[in-house]
């Protein structure tokens, strides 16, 4: 999980790989709170006092959620901080706003500050919210109804929404691009199947998952540090111009792992352009100082699992079993069902 240095609270990018169902449950209440002059803070005492502010607000969130179990913050932004209280009661809402207003007005006093407002407002859902999307839809469609000063909610909403925004477009090739290999990397690939399997309940087109591990490229980093890097470029580079348009490749946790995800694919075709994958690494990286062979597992979505994960564990699972087979070659997982009878 990602920490912010300056608050100790998950941060935005913590938020959008949640498992957001989990975290919001079948109904409860989330509380939004903004320092809605930080700006004017910073400009007026200096940044470190805007930052002391907003450690202050940490401080007196974090000791409020703590007397309560399974509670969930999150900083979105700069001076944007949300609570969600699955399966709570009106009453601990109260509580928690009372708190941490409380706490956070001593913690002013103690600075010799003022004109510090914190904003805030909270919402209530008797709805499941299973993704970024729907929290965001049900935000827009019922933030202004809970207050009668519709005029300053309606400005925190606009801004708890243009940070949304700011954050997706001023962060993400940061947060979901591999430096080395210039490929989207593992938080975009679970985005992306997240909502391929979004997509299924309306369309019922499946998909393949590709996990790509090399089998001999630990040779290169005894070469140099930048020798590995230039392979996995080389790699991200063939796999790419092998793979369809529609296909995604994302390089994935360690070194030398890729992950491709082909939508609509039945099992033939994905061991055909799995195949293709292997033979045109082995083949292009033959003049290479150390020539080079992937394995590659494959598993399917819905059939080879429900979830994410579960899909993904059963293609590392394959790749597993091709590299234990002798390497460089493409198993299917239910293939490795049928011939073994392995769960």
């Amino acid at each position: 999980m990602n920490i912010n240095n300056l608050v100790g609270i998950p941060n935005f990018f913590d938020f959008i790989e949640a498992d957001i169902n989990k975290v919001f449950g079948k109904k409860g209440f989330f509380i939004v709170f903004n320092v809605f002059n930080l700006f004017q803070i910073n400009e007026e005492y200096g940044n470190n006092v805007g930052d002391l502010c907003i450690s202050g607000l940490t401080q007196s969130i974090n000791s409020a959620i703590s007397k309560h179990h399974n509670l969930y913050g999150f900083r979105f932004g700069e001076n944007d901080f949300i609570i969600i209280l699955p399966n709570c009661k009106l009453s601990n809402v109260n509580e928690i706003i009372s708190e941490v207003q409380e706490n956070f007005r001593k913690y002013i006093c103690i600075l010799k500050l003022s004109g510090i407002d914190l904003y805030k407002f909270h919402l209530e859902y008797n709805k499941n919210i299973n993704t970024v999307e729907d929290f965001y839809e049900f935000l827009l469609k019922n933030a202004l109804k809970v207050s009668e000063n519709e005029e300053s909610i309606d400005r925190i909403v606009k801004h708890f929404v243009w940070t949304f925004v700011r954050n997706i477009r001023s962060t993400s090739s940061l947060a979901l691009k591999d430096d080395v290999s210039g490929l989207s990397n593992h938080r975009a690939g679970k985005l992306f199947l997240s909502g391929l399997i979004d997509e299924y309940a309306y369309n019922q087109k499946g998909f393949a998952v590709m996990f790509i591990d090399g089998d001999n490229l630990k040779r290169y980093n005894k070469i140099s540090y930048e020798a590995g890097n230039q392979m996995i470029r080389n790699l991200s580079q063939i796999i790419t111009n092998c793979i369809r348009e529609k296909d995604k490749v994302f390089r994935w946790l360690s070194g030398d792992e890729f992950l491709v995800v082909s939508k609509g694919i039945n099992k033939e075709s994905s061991l055909k352009l799995a195949e293709r994958i292997r033979k045109d690494i082995e083949e292009q990286t033959k003049k290479f100082v150390y020539p080079t062979t992937v394995s590659i597992g494959i598993a399917h979505y819905p059939s080879d699992g429900s979830s994410i994960d579960e899909v993904i564990n059963k293609a590392e699972k394959a790749n597993s079993y091709a590299k234990d087979a002798g390497r460089n070659m493409c198993v299917i997982w239910d293939r490795i069902l049928k011939t073994n009878d392995l769960g």
